[in-house]
C-alpha cells in the first residue's frame, strides 16, 4: 500500500519554512510530525519543530546548519534537497489544505497496520481474543483521539458543560458521583471524573471493607463501577457484598452457618443484586497496560462509570525487565492517572503503607507512609489515610477528632492528607465488623 505524498510533503515544509503564520497554522493542524512518510521529510520537520518550540528563527540556512551539526543532513537528503524544499511552493495559503491531506493520508496508514494486526491475531490460536480486540480497540481509540485538534471553541464548550453542572445541580448534592456515605461526601465532595483517588493503610484496617461499601452503594444509585481484584476472589468480594446488602453476618454465610431467616435475607439480596452493573476481575497478572485496555473495554461496552483497584503494589511492571519497585509503582500511578484523564472517570487505588506506620507511637498514617511510594503523592488528586484505632490501642479508650472524643470501639478515621481542589480534614466511620461495611458514623 502506498502511502505516501511526497509532493504534499514539500509544500507544507517550504510553507513551515518561510512564513511564520503559515508554520503556526501547521503545527496547530498536525497532531505530530509523524505524518511525514517520507523519512527525510520527517527529519527535516524534526528540525523545523526543534527551532519552532525553542523560538528561534528558521530558515535554509540556520536548518543546514542544524542539521549538519546532528549529523543528519545526509538523512535529510543533502543540502541540495533541503534548497529543493525551500524553492518549491507552488501554492502560498494552501497550508490547511496540505495538512489535512497529509493527517488523512497518516491515518489511512495506521489503520491499515492496525487491521493487519488484528487479521494476524483472529487467525493466532495462542492469543485471547477478548484482549486482542480490546487492545485494538484502544489503539484505534488513542489513533483518533491522538489527530483531533482541541481548539479554542472547546473552551466555550467546556465552560458551557461545567458552569451549567453549577447551576442546575439541586441544592446539598455533591459535585462527583456520591459515596453512599455522607461524611466522605462533605469531606470530598464525592468521586470526580478524572481524578485519581488513593486509600492508604497497613492491612487490617478496612481497606477493602471501604471499597466494598462504596461499590454497594454506587450499585444501589445505578451508577455503574468496575474492580480490579488482585488480593480476594470474585466469590470472597461477591459474599461481601452480599453480606452487606442481606445484613447476614459475614462469617455466617462464609462458614455455612445459615439458618433460614439467614437464608431468606439472602435470596432477597442475591435479587436485588442481580441487577446491579458491576464488574470484577480477579487477574492474577496485571500491569497498566492490560488494566487500561479492559478498563477502556469496561467503558465502551458497559458504560463503567469508576474504576477500583485493590490494591496498587500488586500490580505488575509493563517492562519485564525493570526491577525497581520504586520505578515500577511510580509506573503505575502515573498509568493510573493518566487512564482517569483519558476515560473521563474517577479512579480509586488502594495502597499498601509501609511498616514505619507500626514502629510509631501516634499510629495516624502520613502521606509519607506510602509504601514505595514513587510519584503517588504527586499523581493523586486525593489521598485518604484509615486507621481503625482498636486495632492498636484498647477499645474501651477514646480517640479525639475535632472537639469530640469518639470511643475505639467501631471505630475508623479517614484521613484526607491532599486534596488537590480543597481541602484536608478528618472524618470518622462506623466499622460493621460482623458485615465488614463502613458506615457513617452517626
Amino acid at each position: 500500500m502506498e502511502f505516501q505524498n511526497e509532493e504534499i510533503e514539500k509544500q507544507v515544509l517550504s510553507a513551515m519554512m518561510l512564513f511564520d503564520d503559515e508554520r503556526l497554522e501547521a503545527f496547530n493542524i498536525l497532531p505530530s510530525v509523524e505524518v511525514f512518510q517520507v523519512d527525510k521529510n520527517k527529519v527535516i520537520a524534526k528540525a523545523i519543530q526543534a527551532h519552532h518550540d525553542a523560538g528561534e528563527s528558521i530558515n535554509l540556512e540556520t536548518l543546514a546548519v542544524t542539521l549538519k551539526k546532528s549529523n543528519l543532513i545526509n538523512e535529510a537528503g543533502g543540502v541540495r534537497y533541503l534548497t529543493s524544499i525551500f524553492t518549491s511552493l507552488k501554492h502560498p495559503g494552501h497550508i490547511e489544505i496540505h495538512c489535512r491531506i497529509l493527517v488523512e493520508q497518516y491515518l489511512k496508514m495506521k489503520t491499515y497496520f492496525i487491521a493487519q494486526d488484528l487479521l494476524a491475531g483472529s487467525t493466532s490460536d495462542a492469543i485471547d481474543i477478548f484482549e486482542h480486540l480490546a487492545k485494538i480497540q484502544l489503539q484505534s481509540d488513542n489513533l483518533l483521539a491522538s489527530t483531533i485538534n482541541q481548539t479554542e471553541e472547546n473552551f466555550q464548550k467546556a465552560l458551557f458543560e461545567t458552569s451549567n453542572n453549577w447551576f442546575n445541580r439541586p441544592a446539598g448534592t455533591v459535585g462527583g458521583y456520591s459515596t453512599g456515605i455522607e461524611s466522605l461526601d462533605k469531606l470530598c465532595g464525592g468521586f470526580n471524573a478524572g481524578e485519581l483517588t488513593i486509600i492508604g493503610a497497613r492491612p487490617g484496617q478496612g481497606k477493602t471493607a471501604l471499597v466494598v461499601s462504596i461499590m454497594r452503594n454506587l450499585a444501589k444509585q445505578n451508577i455503574p463501577c468496575g474492580l480490579f481484584s488482585l488480593e480476594m476472589t470474585k466469590s470472597e468480594l461477591i459474599q461481601r457484598l452480599a453480606s452487606q446488602e442481606s445484613e447476614v453476618y459475614a462469617y455466617k454465610i462464609k462458614q455455612n452457618e445459615l439458618n433460614n431467616l439467614d437464608k431468606d435475607s439472602l435470596k432477597r439480596a442475591v435479587d436485588r443484586m442481580a441487577d446491579w452493573n458491576l464488574k470484577i476481575s480477579e487477574d492474577g497478572y496485571l500491569n497498566i497496560r492490560k488494566l487500561r485496555t479492559k478498563a477502556t473495554m469496561w467503558k465502551n461496552k458497559f458504560g463503567i462509570k469508576i474504576i477500583f483497584l485493590d490494591y496498587l503494589q500488586l500490580m505488575e511492571s509493563v517492562n519485564p525487565k525493570e526491577t525497581n519497585r520504586v520505578n515500577i509503582i511510580g509506573e503505575i500511578s502515573r498509568g493510573l492517572k493518566l487512564l482517569a484523564k483519558e476515560l473521563q472517570i474517577p479512579v480509586i487505588a488502594l495502597s499498601q503503607l509501609s511498616r514505619r506506620v507500626d514502629e510509631r507511637q501516634d499510629k495516624m498514617p502520613m502521606m509519607s507512609d506510602l509504601r514505595e511510594s514513587g510519584s503517588i503523592e504527586q499523581d493523586a488528586d486525593v489521598i485518604w489515610m484509615m486507621l481503625r484505632p482498636e486495632f492498636y490501642y484498647e477499645a474501651s479508650s477514646t480517640t479525639k477528632i475535632g472537639d469530640r472524643e469518639y470511643p475505639n470501639e467501631n471505630l475508623c478515621i479517614i484521613d484526607q492528607v491532599k486534596m488537590r481542589s480543597g481541602s484536608t480534614g478528618i472524618k470518622p466511620l462506623k466499622f460493621d465488623g460482623p458485615l465488614m461495611r463502613l458506615r457513617n458514623y452517626e
